[in-house]
């Protein structure tokens, strides 16, 4: 840690799933503060996986496939692999939302057809008027506690929606006791929320002294929607980035003034 360093001196916990926060952690670190990692989420395959296993093998009769996450596309080609479904042809349009999902389908070889300018299902929607046809079969390889907004206005645009899901969030434990004692102890500046998952999980784990404690650290959130699960909390949101993402995340972090 340098002087010059924008987030010297800060400590910032960071509550997204352990096989992600590592890169996240060490951006942090670079940028002259402490991560301290707290994941409160972990993603595993679905419990029932019938429909993207029926999807797979039909891959080639859907006109649009959407993946809304890094972790979508990790799991929709790991079981595709292991159901031996490479040699299926993936649909022709293929949209991503983020520019970390389209980097990761980028480095598999496949061509991105479209990506929102801005990060969230409302944006994807409204970006979509007048491309998706109606009659349209797009299959959604995505969480499966995703939001309805997406489906519901595929739908609208007249398409045939397959919302598959390819992984679950389910809750993680990890460094919530030491979370716990550092927060009663006045040693957390900003607390790192990525979905809104990560708010009810880190927040079901607090009794009602340590959310008090909660009222000297500033809460980061990565857009409107983990926004929307902080205030909904009764919680204040301090820094939210223009560009939904992890890139824009610390952007915002890095310039953020109200630090204390």
């Amino acid at each position: 840690m340098k002087p010059g360093d924008p987030l010297a001196g800060r400590r910032i916990v960071v509550t997204r799933a352990a096989h992600q926060a590592h890169d996240f952690s060490m951006r942090i670190e670079k940028l002259g503060g402490t991560a301290i990692a707290c994941p409160v989420i972990r993603t595993v395959p679905p419990a029932d996986s019938r429909l993207i296993d029926e999807a797979l093998q039909k891959l080639d009769s859907f006109d649009w496939l959407f993946f809304t996450s890094v972790n979508g596309v990790a799991f929709f080609f790991a079981r595709q692999e292991q159901l031996g479904l490479t040699q299926i042809p993936l649909p022709p349009r293929i949209v991503a939302v983020g520019s970390k999902t389209a980097a990761a389908l980028e480095a598999r070889g496949i061509p991105i057809y479209h990506m929102p300018d801005k990060f969230t299902a409302e944006h994807l929607v409204a970006s979509l008027a007048g491309v998706i046809r109606p009659g349209d079969k797009v299959l959604l390889a995505r969480a499966r506690i995703g939001r309805a907004v997406l489906p519901e206005g595929l739908v609208r645009l007249g398409a045939e929606v397959t919302d598959a899901a390819v992984y679950d969030t389910v809750k993680a434990k990890e460094n919530i006791t030491e979370l716990v004692r550092l927060l009663h102890a006045g040693q957390i500046d900003m607390i790192t929320f990525t979905s809104p998952s990560t708010v009810r999980n880190l927040l079901s784990e607090l009794d009602e002294s340590t959310r008090e404690a909660l009222a000297g650290v500033k809460l980061a959130v990565i857009g409107p929607v983990t926004a929307e699960a902080v205030q909904a909390a009764g919680l204040p949101v301090h820094v939210m980035p223009s560009e939904y993402s992890i890139d824009g995340l610390l952007d915002a972090m890095i310039h953020y003034t109200g630090w204390n």
